[in-house]
């Protein structure tokens, strides 16, 4: 298992398919920015108003963080960001869930999702957290061996 973590080809993969997904769940929130808004108001989570100004950013930076990843461009800062995205996005549908609002999750969609969708969704975000961090630390590696070779 150690072997396949030092694979530089198995890290373009999980690379791409991290960026794929977030290009993915960009995708309808892009599309339908109203409706994502009413999504994010039900987290209950922001000031009044702020749901719309998170509602265009959010997405925008969810595609252009996937698209930096799937293209190979600014690694290291991607999967960071990426990285740091999930973790907003676990705290905020663990707090949703623990509250007990009836939300739709957001995740991928615009479109209502049960309590045991939303549970997946925080399982899933987990995942992707495990390889986004482990993601980074490779390229951080990657980048500490280079840096030495030009000392």
């Amino acid at each position: 298992m150690r072997k396949i973590f030092e694979n530089k080809q198995f890290w373009i993969l999980v690379r791409i398919v991290l960026g794929a997904l977030f290009i993915y769940s960009s995708m309808d929130k892009l599309a339908n920015m109203g409706e994502f808004a009413k999504v994010i108001y039900f987290y209950r989570m922001l000031p009044a108003g702020w749901e719309n100004l998170l509602a265009i950013f959010l997405p925008w930076l969810e595609f252009i963080t996937g698209l930096l990843l799937v293209v190979g461009r600014f690694n290291r800062g991607a999967s960071l960001l990426y990285s740091s995205m999930l973790v907003i996005f676990i705290i905020a549908l663990s707090q949703a869930l623990l509250r007990g609002l009836d939300i739709s999750c957001g995740c991928f969609s615009v479109k209502p999702s049960t309590t045991s969708e939303v549970w997946v969704r925080i399982i899933l975000d987990f995942i992707m957290l495990f390889f986004s961090v482990n993601l980074y630390m490779f390229l951080s590696r990657q980048e500490e061996k280079i840096n030495q070779k030009t000392i």
